[in-house]
């Protein structure tokens, strides 16, 4: 409350467009708004509450189409990577795998959102920092948002400010979430255990669907401070709320003893991931949500590519809306369906139906999942 108060005499600041949250997806909102309206890109900003570099916990595959982005956007992320060559799918004793030099590469959200933000600044766009979105209210055909520094006159606000998103919840919109459990723990590899660095291989486990997961186990090899070590995780989507859940914990136990790793809950990091659901309300009259504020898919748990793509929808349909002054964004969850995303998303709910129903095995699934994203 004193945040507010504070707040509440000092100056408007006047921008068109604001971005809560400076992850992929919100970054990405910014540079293609950059690339396709400059003009309008510089009526923009940005705010992340944390300050860069910050930590975030996510797999780090920047895979499917992420490059393409990338190029598109002109950028270049130069930071530390693993580049993979080998993806192994398993299934109790049924093990198979894609070959592809260079399929996709694994980062640190640490250093690869920071790389992002650094190359919106090189470019001039705003970036604030250490800013944190508090609420909003309407103001005519105008909201004025308060943070934790500002007060604000936009027009429009995009919450891509994560799963627990604040914009979202300010919104309170009508949503049921559908969330997806995440643990991970980084450990230095252990040759004799961790084959997965020296073999540039990621490794997608879904053997656990037999005794309950809604998921899969998963092996990513990764650079942390200069050192070589494996990401080890799992997650459960709940895709099936009525069926019995599984014991993530004991199941992710089990499979740290596989590698000598003594089970210690407290070093884990837990995390959701927010899944999209057809009946999800999406955006109100001048705001959007992107990202995982909006949602992912159920297999994988989603992706970098999924978030710098919902920044390439964002953009285009806020481009669309100073085009014909018309900011109610009615046609935003059309446009998401028709998009790359909601044909995916789609297609993913798809192999979870049948795959957690058991009508078909995850390691087809995983295989046409991966022979299709890029």
């Amino acid at each position: 409350m004193n945040m507010m108060r504070s707040n509440s005499n000092s100056p408007i600041k006047d921008f068109d467009i604001m971005i809560v949250g400076g992850g992929p997806a919100g970054i990405s909102t910014l540079l293609h708004l950059h690339k396709f309206t400059p003009e309008l890109a510089t009526r923009t900003i940005l705010i992340e509450k944390e300050i860069y570099p910050r930590d975030k916990l996510c797999g780090g595959a920047v895979s499917g189409w992420s490059e393409i982005i990338f190029k598109n956007l002109g950028v270049n992320i130069d930071v530390p990577s693993v580049w993979i060559d080998n993806v192994e799918f398993r299934y109790g004793d049924n093990i198979s795998s894609i070959h592809k030099p260079k399929f996709f590469r694994v980062v640190q959200r640490r250093e690869f959102d920071h790389e992002l933000a650094n190359i919106s600044i090189k470019r001039s766009l705003k970036l604030q920092e250490g800013e944190e979105f508090l609420n909003f209210v309407r103001s005519k055909d105008d909201l004025e948002v308060v943070t934790n520094r500002h007060r604000y006159k936009i027009k429009v606000l995009i919450g891509a400010d994560g799963t627990l998103s604040n914009v979202q919840k300010k919104m309170s919109l009508p949503n049921k979430p559908r969330l997806m459990s995440t643990l991970e723990i980084f450990e230095p590899v252990n040759r004799k255990y961790d084959p997965e660095f020296d073999e540039k291989k990621v490794v997608f486990d879904f053997s656990p669907i037999k005794k309950g997961l809604q998921g899969y186990v998963w092996h990513f090899p990764c650079i942390r401070n200069n050192q070589s070590f494996i990401n080890h995780g799992i997650c459960d989507s709940h895709f099936y709320r009525n069926h019995p859940k599984a014991n993530m914990k004991t199941i992710f136990s089990n499979e740290l003893e596989k590698r000598h790793i003594k089970p210690n809950v407290k070093s884990w990091s837990g995390y959701p991931i927010r899944l999209l659901s057809d009946d999800d309300i999406l955006s109100q009259p001048n705001i959007l949500l992107a990202g995982d504020a909006a949602g992912i898919e159920p297999i994988l748990g989603g992706g970098i590519h999924l978030a710098l793509s919902y920044g390439e929808l964002a953009s285009s349909t806020i481009i669309n809306a100073f085009k014909l002054n018309d900011f109610t964004f009615k046609d935003y969850k059309d446009r998401l369906n028709n998009h790359i995303i909601g044909k995916y998303i789609k297609k993913m709910n798809y192999f979870a139906t049948n795959m957690y129903d058991n009508k078909i095995s995850p390691i087809e699934v995983a295989k046409e999942i991966f022979s299709k994203t890029k």
